[in-house]
């Protein structure tokens, strides 16, 4: 459907500006972006019309509502939505936990599920991104096979449960199909990681080419389809080169140095660093993305920049597995562009990804307003972190989104401006560039108000209509799961 939105204010060039109408058509995409036209007498023709008489719907004034483009979460492993509140807790005789105990609940999880499950726990997870106003997602995606490893009769069938998870909840996705080769360098699977694993390249680029032809992209919910190296730890030197040559011109993302045991064991076996590897095989380049990226070195950083590759950080899920401070000052000024992703979902709350990004700079070099650009402007921190959860994101999924411009695709959000987070913040000087800042380092999900993907309302005044059965049947397949 056809629409024009007129805003209190839209974020236009990375800065708040008032009396802007945005028009969309019916294929979902922005058709014009003015500035100071008169609603009261705007009559647009709908170019889908056949009588050239016949006008858009009336004008939607969003009073009291920002306008800003539709956040991207670059980074999801859906069904670890389950995760949530199930791994805070120390067992009984250990002296401390981390990321490789938290790895032994999420694979109890990724073993439990079936493919009913994995669509109902997938779709509830992506309207919740939705509502928080995240409106496409690049799904990681490698649960494969049944538990055990035995095959579907039909090889994608966990793939288009979650494409019609993200079809229900109406979202865009990016579904990056996972290589996983190994359980690491010498290391024998446990029967757990059977589940993720493709017996050899043959079989993964089958599995990759029956996906794009089942994803075919639609107008109102877009399905791509990316290439993932799962990790230098779970994939040798041979399926890392054969993926560069398959991944062509399609995204690729992998985890890149989450853990120093990661680092330590591509030492040993490689000789190198993990992205010095990846460099070496030819995957870095402008559509690779590094997810993580927490302890690289300063080589790696400037290969990762001289390549133009992204750099995918994950705040909420690293704080929870203490996964350590990636160095976003150094990214940054080697020209890496930053995103964001949940990742795990302990949280999903674009808000929090972005805050998460400055506030650990902030803690890691005891400074503050470490990724302004630092030219005096005062959109400052605010412009640089609403950038990286937008375009940033379009960027590394390959988006024709992330910004509200002429020619790009209707993913909008609008956030509440009398929420008590930002209630006033916009008065007197610099009140704009004050509020971008409220809502990126003070801001949170609840701000949320409206959310269209491709031009479609699929949240409106905060509710999603799929939001009661989608919890309805969570709870149902949670109880299930976790007896």
């Amino acid at each position: 459907m056809s629409c024009v939105l007129k805003p209190e204010y839209a974020l236009i060039d990375g800065v708040l500006r008032p009396d802007v109408v945005v028009s969309v058509d019916r294929s979902g995409m922005i058709t014009d972006v003015e500035f100071g036209a008169d609603t009261r007498t705007m009559r647009p023709i709908d170019p889908f019309a056949t009588d050239t008489h016949r006008v858009i719907p009336k004008v939607q004034r969003l009073r009291g509502k920002v306008l800003l483009p539709g956040f991207v979460n670059t980074h999801s492993h859906a069904f670890q939505r389950l995760l949530r509140g199930r791994t805070e807790f120390r067992a009984a005789g250990h002296d401390q936990d981390d990321f490789w105990s938290w790895r032994r609940a999420m694979y109890r999880a990724a073993n439990a599920v079936s493919p009913d499950d994995l669509e109902t726990v997938s779709a509830f997870a992506f309207v919740e991104m939705l509502r928080a106003g995240f409106t496409h997602v690049g799904e990681f995606h490698y649960l494969h096979h049944q538990p055990g490893g035995a095959r579907y009769d039909d090889p994608i069938e966990l793939t288009t449960r979650v494409l019609a998870a993200a079809q229900r909840a109406g979202i865009g996705i990016s579904l990056l199909r996972v290589a996983y080769q190994r359980a690491g360098f010498g290391k024998s699977f446990v029967r757990e990681q059977l589940r993720f694993v493709d017996t050899d390249l043959d079989e993964y680029a089958r599995a990759l080419e029956a996906t794009e032809a089942y994803a075919r992209p639609d107008d109102r919910c877009p399905a791509r389809v990316g290439v993932a190296a799962h990790s230098v730890r779970a994939l040798d030197r041979e399926w890392l080169t054969g993926l560069a040559e398959l991944a062509g011109e399609r995204p690729i993302h992998a985890h890149v140095s989450e853990q120093p045991l990661e680092v330590e064991e591509c030492l040993f076996e490689h000789g190198m660093r993990p992205v010095e590897l990846l460099s070496d095989v030819g995957l870095l380049s402008e559509r690779f993305t590094a997810i993580h990226a927490t302890h690289v070195d300063a080589q790696e950083v400037s290969l990762l920049g001289g390549a133009r590759a992204n750099a995918c950080i994950c705040p909420t899920t690293e704080q929870n597995l203490g996964d350590g401070l990636p160095n976003l000052a150094a990214l940054v000024a080697a020209g890496v562009p930053l995103s964001i992703g949940t990742d795990s979902h302990a949280h999903i709350d674009p808000f929090a990804e972005l805050r998460g990004l400055e506030h650990g700079e902030r803690l890691r070099t005891r400074s503050r307003n470490v990724l302004a650009r630092g030219d005096g402007h005062r959109n400052g921190v605010a412009g640089a972190l609403i950038e990286a959860g937008t375009r940033g994101g379009a960027r590394a999924l390959g988006l024709l989104a992330g910004e509200i411009a002429t020619g790009q695709r209707a993913d909008l959000i609008t956030l509440d401006l009398n929420d008590p987070a930002v209630a006033a913040v916009s008065e007197g000087e610099n009140g704009l560039h004050a509020l971008l800042a409220a809502i990126a380092l003070g801001g949170g999900a609840h701000l949320v108000k409206d959310v269209w993907v491709g031009g479609q309302h699929v949240v409106s005044d905060g509710i999603h209509v799929r939001w009661e059965t989608a919890v309805r049947d969570y709870a149902e397949a949670a109880a299930q799961i976790w007896g």
